[in-house]
């Protein structure tokens, strides 16, 4: 029951990662937009693509821990639980992705044209950008590795 229970899960969680994929260029340019009229100049598209995949990863994180997963029985090692990549799996290129459409619009949106170096970043602003992604990505990893060890460990106990 519990690999059937897993899998149903995973597929639900996919399904819904999937559909955020879809959504998150339109939430970055929300956030891009609300940067703009705040009047926040300075790394204007890092905080919007930031502020995009951090709220997804904190609603990915908030579908996981509703979702029924079945613990008993799941490999654990090196602490890692054997769940955890296959909840990745959806995110596949997801952070560089978005990126990558971020800096296409930002190259022809008019508004942005007036601030340079988000017009057209340089590649420090670029790595410096990806460096956050990867810290952002690397943390919902854990978090998300920890929900689906502490669900086994809940088992365990019970």
């Amino acid at each position: 029951m519990s690999i059937q229970t897993n899998d149903i899960c995973i597929a639900r969680f996919s399904a819904w990662v999937n559909s955020q994929r879809k959504l998150s260029f339109e939430r970055y340019r929300v956030s891009l937009h609300r940067g703009l009229t705040a009047q926040r100049r300075e790394h204007l598209t890092q905080r919007a693509i930031l502020d995009t995949v951090e709220t997804l990863f904190r609603e990915a994180l908030q579908m996981l821990y509703e979702l029924p997963f079945d613990a008993r029985g799941v490999g654990i090692e090196r602490g890692w639980s054997a769940l955890t990549l296959l909840i990745l799996e959806p995110f596949q290129g997801f952070c560089e992705a978005l990126l990558d459409d971020a800096l296409r619009f930002n190259r022809t949106s008019c508004a942005i044209s007036n601030f340079a170096d988000e017009h057209l970043p340089s590649v420090d602003y670029q790595m410096s950008m990806r460096r956050e992604l990867a810290t952002a990505w690397k943390n919902f990893a854990l978090t998300a590795n920890d929900l689906l060890v502490e669900t086994r460990q809940d088992y365990a106990a019970a």
